[in-house]
């Protein structure tokens, strides 16, 4: 007997249905986890942006955001909460039909990235844990050229990606693939922008742990010594989850 064949991803289909069954951080996280195992790990995240763009002297209060892939909302929220005005775009119709109702002060759009074009340009363009879930390479350049595209000369544009040491692809899942520096840093040149910085988003949490996986279960654990190893620096090469900082030099606008 032969195993049934997969089914086939469709980005729209998986990710309405998902979050229309779980909209929260588990929708847009790790499913089978706990809500504050969730939470907290979102939390590492908004921590790394906030050092990454305060090193920078990256300011948000009084600038304009726009979150590709906003998903359940943590960034938009985020971000609103720094004095930002927030434009979130998602490939979702729930998602926009929901922040909208939590976040009146935002703006929302549905679309798909490599389909969608920003009618306006921002002081900062976010895109957090969006790209490798973009399997089809054209439709990842596609996705990336629109995003990029909405950088103000002057701007910056973040983004989370996994990568794995001496792997061009890695596909950790049907619906994850995973694109190593060779296919970033050119991509990235290539529409006008400079990396600034990339570091490590988390250590232990959102990572497989193997025969560790027990450790899942104490997230508050698994937070206090990631933050401490993301705090000292250590180790800030190993992690494949990363977060990138890029900017649009002045004067410098996006290619075509």
């Amino acid at each position: 007997m032969t195993d049934p064949a997969p089914t086939p991803y469709r980005p729209r289909e998986f990710w309405q249905d998902r979050l229309s069954e779980q909209f929260d951080l588990r929708g847009t996280g790790h499913p089978g986890l706990s809500a504050e195992y969730n939470r907290l790990c979102y939390a590492l995240r908004a921590i790394v942006l906030d050092g990454l763009l305060a090193r920078h002297h990256v300011p948000v209060a009084g600038r304009t955001v726009l979150d590709g892939g906003c998903g359940s909302g943590f960034f938009v929220e985020h971000f609103l909460g720094k004095g930002a005005a927030v434009t979130g775009v998602d490939l979702t119709d729930v998602s926009a039909r929901e922040l909208s109702r939590r976040f009146p002060a935002a703006r929302f759009e549905v679309g798909d990235l490599s389909e969608w074009r920003p009618q306006v340009k921002y002081d900062i363009v976010s895109c957090f844990d969006v790209l490798f879930h973009i399997t089809d390479d054209a439709k990842w350049e596609h996705a990336l050229t629109n995003l990029t595209d909405a950088v103000k000369p002057g701007g910056y544009f973040v983004f989370t990606e996994m990568f794995y040491p001496g792997k061009r692809d890695h596909a950790h899942a049907a619906h994850n693939v995973a694109r190593g520096w060779e296919a970033y840093r050119p991509a990235l040149l290539a529409r006008g922008l400079a990396v600034l910085e990339d570091v490590p988003t988390h250590h232990f949490m959102n990572n497989e742990l193997g025969p560790f996986r027990f450790l899942n279960r104490v997230p508050q654990a698994l937070f206090r010594v990631d933050l401490a190893l993301l705090t000292a620096g250590a180790f800030a090469n190993r992690p494949p989850n990363r977060m990138v900082l890029c900017r649009r030099p002045d004067g410098v606008p996006e290619a075509r």
